[in-house]
């Protein structure tokens, strides 16, 4: 328990701040997805009219567009994944072991 606090006062602004892209799924992939989009469509949208606010304004918005659309089909790819993982394990079933209380209620039924 002391470790984990001293562990919390060492981390500094930048390590807090970078913490979701180390333990969310997908995150890292989605925002590099986001803004190489929004770059590319950018810096194309510029050379073609030449008119920064338009570029510009068209970069943010694809980046808004692509980063969520790419985390969640990644995240929904990878739900797929873990499903059909699922299905193809066999499923084992425990035996049956009477705790106290069903095994008292098994003997009264026993007993009538």
């Amino acid at each position: 328990m002391a470790s984990d606090e001293l562990d919390d006062q060492k981390k500094g602004l930048f390590s807090k701040v970078t913490e979701p892209f180390h333990t969310v799924p997908c995150t890292r992939t989605a925002y590099l997805h986001g803004f190489a989009s929004g770059l590319l469509s950018g810096v194309s949208t510029f050379l073609f009219t030449s008119n920064v606010r338009k570029a510009s304004n068209l970069g943010v918005v694809t980046f808004a567009l692509i980063m969520p659309g790419s985390f969640f089909y990644c995240r929904w790819k990878n739900f797929k994944k873990e499903l059909e993982k699922q299905r193809s394990t066999p499923a084992t079933i425990a035996p049956w072991r009477p705790d106290d209380e069903s095994s008292d209620v098994i003997n009264e039924m026993k007993e009538t």
